[in-house]
């Protein structure tokens, strides 16, 4: 037999691939179904440990998708399922029994079979599919100090490239359009009129704030002649906590911390390109993309159902033009709302968002790329209707 070559098997196989199982076992269960995948993954460096959760994720992932069910905890279950005896985890959430059928490796490569008893939870919405868009700003480093190892002072940009890059390649309608070329570090008090002010001048509705709270390296390990098997390549960990807003009215829709850890097999004093191939196949590499794309699945879960929302861009006669075009999945005779929001102060001081929608009905006349024409079909008058007033599809 030809042996592969390790590039060769690097080109195809870089993260995973899995093959789902046709065959799915019904237990009797009226929602409950058995599938079973099989993921694969590159043995790099000698750790089969790292090999074995990559191919294992991906087999469960894949599993998932095909059941139509969400994979934001992926890795939490799969992380669970290696570290079980027994080889099973049961879940409360989509996934109630999984189990690591059996794992094989051939030369380079770890192939790993999961079974999961899988309950999709069938969620679905009109907005469901439709395009969004995001914009963000390069990841604040919460300690560069952290960045003296490998000497990666530009790693707030080369990580969110890689963000953009993940979710362009990861998920069919959800892209990052608009990086700011700088780190955000809002005040308190000013959170909601900053997310609104980008949301505005990179015309998305969704914004991304993002911080690396952790890249700090861990102790090395030393062998000595009493423990000759451990390991002395140190660790370095990886956190970044992120929220995602509604660029819209600032409303906060989702927040979330993730955390990660592996080896760093570069030497203590080398120069790392942030940007290069090299790091991003590297073990840490591959860990920092996990945690990304466990993020993605979590920013494309708790933003399926918003509704996509434009801005007034002007008013003339009867035709409104709009910021929502076929970018954004907009068609012609397509239903819209138009809104007005204004800010209400309480007694308290206490700033609430009030909506008021203009009476009619409001169709599509001409869609473009980003914007389109929209005509009152109704007996509504246009008149109060001013730039910068919201649009939202039906």
């Amino acid at each position: 037999m030809q042996r592969i070559s390790r590039t060769t098997l690097a080109k195809f196989f870089n993260i995973a691939v899995a093959v789902v199982c046709l065959l799915v076992f019904f237990i009797g269960q009226a929602h409950a179904a058995w599938y079973e995948a099989t993921g694969q993954a590159v043995v790099l460096d000698g750790n089969k440990e790292a090999a074995k959760r990559t191919a294992t994720q991906e087999a469960l992932k894949q599993a998932m998708l095909f059941a139509g069910a969400s994979v934001h905890s992926v890795a939490k279950l799969t992380n669970g399922l290696l570290k079980n005896e027994e080889m099973t985890i049961r879940s409360t959430g989509e996934v109630n029994q999984l189990e690591l059928v059996n794992e094989t490796f051939n030369g380079e490569v770890i192939t790993v079979r999961v079974r999961a008893d899988i309950f999709p939870k069938g969620k679905t919405c009109n907005a469901q599919l439709d395009e969004k868009h995001f914009a963000t700003t390069h990841f604040r480093i919460r300690n560069r100090g952290h960045l003296t190892h490998g000497n990666m002072p530009n790693f707030d940009k080369a990580f969110t490239q890689r963000l953009v890059e993940a979710m362009k390649a990861q998920t069919n309608n959800l892209s990052i359009t608009y990086v700011a070329p700088h780190t955000a570090k809002f005040d308190s008090r000013f959170t909601a009129e900053n997310i609104r002010t980008l949301s505005a001048q990179s015309n998305t509705q969704f914004v991304i704030i993002g911080v690396i709270d952790d890249l700090s390296m861990g102790p090395k390990d030393t062998p000595s002649v009493f423990t000759p098997w451990r390991d002395s390549t140190p660790e370095r960990a990886f956190s970044m906590s992120l929220q995602v807003y509604d660029g819209i009215n600032g409303g906060l829709l989702y927040t979330s911390s993730y955390r990660n850890q592996e080896e760093w097999t570069f030497d203590r004093f080398e120069d790392v390109d942030e940007f290069s191939s090299t790091f991003w196949q590297s073990r840490y590499g591959q860990a920092i993309d996990v945690s990304i794309s466990e993020a993605i699945e979590d920013i494309k879960e708790s933003t399926a159902c918003q509704p996509i929302t434009g801005r007034v861009i002007s008013v003339a006669n009867n035709k409104i033009s709009i910021s929502l075009g076929r970018d954004n999945g907009i068609s012609e005779k397509d239903e819209l709302y138009l809104y007005q929001a204004k800010e209400v102060i309480d007694n308290l001081g206490r700033t609430y968002l009030q909506y008021a929608v203009y009476p009619g009905t409001f169709i599509v006349d001409r869609a473009f790329g980003n914007s389109s024409t929209v005509v009152n079909t109704g007996t509504g008058v246009i008149a109060n209707i001013q730039e910068n007033d919201f649009v939202v599809k039906k």
